[in-house]
């Protein structure tokens, strides 16, 4: 057997191998390499932007500027590796005032897509066009067009497949493409960008220069009238932007825009801070809009953390940390934005009822007894509070008794014969049957309930009709959603129609949600739509959207019920086709058995 080694095992990768590597870097999808080439124009001083997309971007992307453009000779350097205008040495990189510098770039889209760029500078009579096929330069010539520089990538991928077959569906992609122009609406509002996708005009900014239109833009009108401004300098340091109000929130974090030095950035830090300045403001699962600029000089802040240049560390983290929670606090409470209950409902226009309970029973035959049951009640209390300070609370009308006569069988004998004792931090229901100790998630408890109702009645939904329509004005990624899955929307009881561009009006709503805050629940309803199909790049199904329309209906976690309230919420609960998982596959009751817990105290 011949055990010899070559005596060489480490090589030099030819080019185009090279190129392939480094696009893994910086092209994940289309709306990476719109990323690079818009950056590229607003580094270049454009201030009109039209980017035209087909099929998503995996079949075309070109992006058209009309910035300083390029001579023939920066027209071909430009796509060899390493070729920067932005940098000259190692120390600039330290020193970055541009949004990009990156030599990799061009050569590296140009390596998997067939590539184009016609640019033109001024004072230039004629402009230059070279065309690439997977890398290669295959032709330069002559071509008249305005100042500017326009650069086409098409079949993306093409040389690549293996690559190619993790691009998401169309829709996805031009998800993915909306939600980053939004980001640099925001921080360029001086910038006109257009989007035509398959020849239609998707988006478009004003380029007015004033960020309240970029905001009016990106998030719609409901949220721009909103929203207070932060300003705030600490040390090196200063911020601007603004901040919502407590009585308009979210429930995730897609409305949170960081930028430092105008360029988009994530960091941990700066997250900490909004929610810190938020804390006991805003109930827990609900997350504020912001959009807030940090300045600071360039030798103070690491952009080359991460490739696409998307992480960024400061040189001293907790003056920013400082600066920026100091400054929403500031703006919050000059403001005089402490919310109230009445923040957490419908506006007065919209309203049907007000809700006197956060779950309303239906009329049933529960039965109070009471006995050595309510010394168990009180010592469940005091060893509950005992450890770890959560507050329980005990109704004081006595213990309430499901009898199994009084509901429907249903599988398993876990919520047979339960007797409801009490409820924890507001979020969880303790019960006892013959077997043990229950505890139920009342938000998943009421959720599948929620979910068996809309999934069995379907388009026989009763409707209630709003005596004043809601109007939704909502951000373009928003409005795209619900106009795919209107008909959804439609078929569990919303009545919403187009009202002009990026609004709806809705006219009635579930009767199911009619008592509570059916706008917030709406809204919500949207947003998570739009974060299932954009953010986690998810084909939503019409069992999707029940699911998440039952997750918003239900009851929260905070929202304290009564004893009566309880009960019937156990006793719908059996009656479901799955009592002990929610619809998204979360545990709804976890027991304690009468053994466990003798166990526990050494009785046995």
């Amino acid at each position: 057997m011949n055990t010899t080694q070559p005596d060489n095992i480490i090589s030099i990768l030819d080019m185009d191998t090279a190129n392939k590597i480094a696009a893994g870097e910086v092209v994940e999808r289309p709306a990476s390499v719109i990323k690079e080439l818009v950056e590229n124009s607003i580094d270049a001083q454009a201030t009109e932007i039209t980017i035209e997309i087909a099929d998503g971007g995996k079949q075309l992307i070109r992006v058209t500027d009309n910035g300083i453009g390029m001579s023939r000779d920066d027209a071909v350097i430009c796509l060899q590796r390493h070729a920067t205008s932005k940098i000259r040495s190692a120390e600039d990189l330290f020193a970055i005032h541009t949004l990009g510098f990156r030599g990799e770039a061009l050569p590296s889209i140009a390596s998997v897509a067939r590539f184009a760029i016609i640019t033109r500078r001024e004072g230039v009579d004629v402009g230059t066009m070279v065309n690439c096929d997977g890398g290669e330069v295959a032709d330069i010539s002559d071509k008249g067009t305005p100042v500017g520089t326009s650069i086409s990538v098409s079949e993306l991928f093409y040389n690549v497949p293996a690559r190619q077959k993790f691009l998401k569906t169309a829709q996805t992609e031009l998800g993915h493409i909306v939600e980053l122009l939004n980001r640099f609406i925001v921080s360029h509002p001086c910038v006109d960008f257009t989007l035509l996708h398959n020849d239609r005009q998707i988006l478009r900014s004003s380029g007015s220069g004033k960020l309240e239109d970029a905001l009016l833009t990106v998030f719609g009108r409901d949220a721009a009238e909103a929203v207070i401004p932060i300003t705030g300098t600490y040390g090196p340091y200063t911020v601007r932007g603004f901040v919502s109000r407590p009585s308009y929130s979210k429930p995730n974090r897609a409305g949170q825009l960081f930028y430092v030095n105008q360029r988009y950035v994530r960091n941990r830090n700066m997250i900490h801070a909004l929610d810190d300045a938020y804390r006991g403001i805003l109930p827990q699962g609900r997350f504020p809009l912001l959009v807030a600029f940090i300045e600071v000089a360039p030798d103070l802040v690491d952009v080359n953390v991460h490739p696409t240049k998307i992480e960024v560390k400061f040189v001293k983290e907790w003056e920013v940390h400082s600066l920026l929670s100091t400054s929403i606090r500031e703006a919050l409470s000059s403001s005089a934005v402490a919310p109230t209950g009445d923040d957490f409902l419908p506006p007065a226009q919209h309203q049907i009822q007000r809700p006197e309970f956060a779950y309303r029973p239906q009329p049933s035959g529960v039965t109070h007894t009471s006995g050595d049951l309510t010394a168990f009640r009180e010592a469940l209390a005091a060893r509950i509070q005992t450890s770890g300070d959560v507050p329980v609370t005990l109704p004081d009308d006595g213990v309430t008794n499901l009898a199994s006569s009084e509901v429907a069988p249903v599988v398993g004998d876990m919520l047979r014969d339960v007797t409801v004792l009490a409820q924890a931090r507001n979020m969880y229901i303790v019960a006892q049957n013959q077997h043990g100790i229950l505890i139920i998630d009342q938000h998943v408890a009421h959720e599948r309930i929620l979910y068996d109702r809309l999934y069995k009645q379907g388009n026989e939904l009763h409707v209630q009709r709003l005596m004043m329509p809601l109007t939704l004005n909502l951000s373009h990624r928003e409005a795209m959603v619900v106009e795919n899955k209107l008909s959804d929307l439609q078929s569990l009881g919303f009545e919403i129609e187009p009202f002009g561009k990026d609004a709806f009006v809705v006219r009635g709503v579930p009767a199911l949600v009619a008592e509570r805050n059916y706008e917030q629940v709406i809204r919500d309803t949207i947003e998570e739509l739009t974060d299932l199909t954009l953010a986690k790049r998810l084909v939503v199904q019409r069992d999707s959207i029940i699911t998440t329309t039952a997750c918003k209906m239900a009851v929260k976690a905070g929202d304290r019920l009564s004893l009566d309230e309880m009960s019937r919420l156990v006793s719908d609960l059996r009656k479901t086709s799955n009592p002990y998982l929610c619809p998204h596959g979360r545990p709804i009751v976890v027991s304690l058995s009468n053994r466990e817990l003798d166990k526990m105290f050494g009785r046995i």
